[in-house]
């Protein structure tokens, strides 16, 4: 999952007057519409219509929007002036959005959508599950957005639990049920080395199942308080000091700041990613960078490797509960799912790009340490 523009240092401001809204609603009209939506928790903007010479709806400016949409999306204050709608999302032109949009404006037909982003939106970047609720507004529209990003994934992560313990579970339990059923009948002889083998395997692979579920849903409690980041980078080269020297690794640590947060969670996410650096390397010898970049509001750690890379398309599954880069390297697919819980937990975002000249870059952000 990319989000690029979380390495710029955005100035989250107010936008200034929307002069079309005074129009719709009067001066004092105005006014109060936005003393009531700048506190309001979710996301609203103002869009208007701009019309071509036969009166047809051709794109939308932007006007009012509040704190929580430029916090969410990033947005500087400079967007209502530099660009129009379909200059920040290209992708929404003839889409069933913007024909939703004209008939919102057009016939006054209220519009209820649900839609997922992971896009740039202007010098911004939209991320996350939406509800949608878009109305009439003078020759324009007001939006709602209710993020319902943690509720989704939620239920996809039940679905593909239930599934996990409909078959990866229960392939291991059959597997011994059927071993305890041949020692049975066969009670009078020594079990064969390579039946009790089979049964510490699958023994072993239900245990290593649930241990990592365990370990996830323990994933969100924190006990917060000063990290030195750095000191932790330590500790995972010393942790993981015997599979790089047999991998031939260098990590080579930037400087680090210290943050609010649970070191031993925090820990974790890092040794997942060097690990990870470890286990999909090319045929380089690995080379792991640790930095950290400081942005107006959070911290930008990156985890940069020289190993085979991430395909664009997978950027965002690898992070699902259960889901593996490749099936050529062995492991459960928890890692990256739990570096994901841990850093939100924390109420900062994790994704991957691509590296320069090859590899990947693991981006987490973490906010700023309150002095």
């Amino acid at each position: 999952m990319r989000r690029t523009q979380l390495d710029a240092d955005v100035q989250q401001e107010r936008w200034g007057d929307d002069p079309r809204l005074v129009a719709v609603l009067g001066e004092r009209g105005a006014e109060g519409f936005r003393a009531v939506l700048d506190g309001f928790p979710e996301l609203v903007g103002v869009l208007w219509a701009i019309r071509d010479e036969g009166g047809r709806i051709v794109d939308f400016a932007f006007g009012y929007g509040n704190p929580a949409i430029m916090r969410s999306f990033r947005l500087p204050a400079a967007t209502r002036d530099r660009y129009t709608l379909l200059e920040a999302l290209p992708q929404m032109r003839d889409s069933r959005a913007f024909r939703a949009y004209t008939r919102v404006v057009d016939l006054g037909e209220p519009w209820v959508q649900e839609i997922t982003y992971d896009t740039p939106f202007g010098d911004g970047y939209m991320l996350g599950t939406f509800v949608e609720r878009t109305m009439k507004l003078g020759d324009g529209l007001v939006t709602f957005l209710t993020d319902v990003t943690e509720q989704r994934r939620m239920e996809a992560e039940l679905r593909t639990y239930a599934e996990v313990v409909a078959h990866d579970l229960r392939e291991p339990i059959m597997a011994m049920a059927l071993l305890v059923t041949l020692l049975e009948n066969h009670a009078t002889e020594p079990p064969p080395p390579e039946l009790l083998e089979q049964l510490r395997a699958s023994n072993a692979r239900a245990r290593e199942l649930i241990d990592c579920v365990l370990a996830y849903a323990r994933a969100g409690v924190l006990r917060i308080e000063q990290v030195d980041l750095a000191q932790l980078v330590s500790e995972v080269e010393q942790d993981l000091r015997v599979s790089l020297d047999d991998a031939g690794a260098a990590i080579e640590v930037g400087e680090l700041p210290e943050v609010e947060g649970d070191p031993g969670q925090l820990r974790r996410v890092l040794q997942n990613l060097v690990a990870n650096a470890l286990k999909f390397r090319s045929e380089a010898p690995p080379r792991v960078e640790v930095s950290a970049q400081r942005g107006s509001r959070e911290w930008v750690v990156t985890v940069r490797d020289n190993g085979v890379g991430v395909e664009p398309a997978e950027a965002g599954r690898i992070f699902g509960l259960f889901s593996r880069g490749t099936t050529s390297v062995e492991g459960i697919g928890i890692g990256l799912a739990m570096c994901r819980r841990i850093v939100e937990a924390h109420g900062g975002h994790i994704w991957v790009e691509s590296g320069d000249g090859g590899g990947s870059a693991f981006r987490f952000t973490l906010p700023l340490a309150v002095t």
